[in-house]
């Protein structure tokens, strides 16, 4: 009987200390806040960012824009992995010649580095790396080079600027 009484509030006062001691760190996330609001376009493609539930990941969208049409070509998230200690990010996508995004991300300074597997449906593997290096709050340099055994290549780049503002 008396364990019936104690394992709540032991578990009560688990949930309490961590949640106190969660709040009293930063959020890992926390780099991600220039990206949030408005759309950062680069040439016929434009991405959303948005905070999810409680900051506890960014939601990120990718549209093409054909003919004067938009159309929304992939769409995940980034969070904290608590069990890994680093920022993950899982994206799905259509008319790519890929069909999953696998991110691994880290922050230093002004610069997002990515390490990212991608899957195509047959589910081959091809592994790059990716840089955005933000030049002003309105400005991110891209590129993304492919990583092979051999060696590596740059792939693409480009220059995203942020079109509309935050709200």
């Amino acid at each position: 009987m008396t364990n019936r009484i104690f394992l709540p509030i032991i578990f009560a006062a688990v949930a309490l200390g961590s949640a106190a001691s969660a709040n009293s760190q930063s959020n890992p996330l926390q780099p991600f806040e220039r990206l949030i609001g408005g759309q950062w376009h680069f040439e016929n493609t434009y991405q959303e960012f948005e905070w999810g539930v409680g900051r506890q990941s960014v939601k990120a969208r990718s549209y093409f824009i054909t003919d004067g049409h938009v159309k929304l070509v992939s769409e995940g998230a980034w969070y904290w992995h608590a069990g890994e200690r680093q920022t993950k990010g899982l994206f799905t996508a259509i008319d790519m010649p890929v069909v999953l995004f696998d991110y691994t991300t880290r922050f230093e300074g002004s610069t997002m580095f990515n390490e990212l597997k991608a899957y195509a449906r047959n589910g081959k593997e091809t592994i790059f790396s990716e840089t955005w290096e933000f030049i002003d709050n309105n400005k991110f340099e891209w590129k993304l080079t492919s990583i092979m055994p051999d060696g590596s290549e740059a792939l693409m780049s480009g220059t995203y600027i942020r079109t509309s503002p935050p709200k």
